[in-house]
């Protein structure tokens, strides 16, 4: 038994979570990340974030705001394996164009990811939250 729960242990923390992007318009996509016990509700938020500076650079943009912003938490798990706690992180991303009045107060995407942005673009969303 011990040995099945230390494997089910592993299983969690090597794929801890999971984000997807939902095209919501032109300008405005939905990230959703959900994440397992390790990463707990800060990490869930932290990559959700990242994803979304991600997608808006592969759409072709740098400034973005967050619209709207959700968070929640589950049980998953069974008899066999046990039950455990998940997180959720929901974000609705706009893009913002260069040279609007919104683009003073925008975030930008490649200072959120850091100097190597390049690098973290390609690499795409982690499903980790390390």
């Amino acid at each position: 038994m011990k040995i099945q729960l230390f494997a089910v242990s592993l299983l969690l923390l090597g794929a801890c979570a999971e984000t997807s992007v939902q095209p919501m318009s032109q300008d405005t996509f939905k990230v959703s990340t959900n994440a397992a016990p390790a990463c707990g509700p800060t990490g869930a938020r932290t990559l959700a974030f990242k994803a979304a500076a991600i997608e808006v650079i592969r759409k072709g943009g740098d400034r973005f705001v967050i619209v709207n912003d959700t968070s929640d938490t589950g049980m998953t798990g069974d008899i066999f394996t046990g039950m455990y706690q998940n997180y959720q992180q929901g974000m609705i991303v706009k893009m913002i164009q260069p040279g609007t009045a919104e683009a003073r107060n925008a975030l930008s995407a490649r200072e959120t990811l850091g100097a190597n942005w390049q690098e973290v673009v390609a690499e795409g969303v982690p499903n980790t939250c390390t």
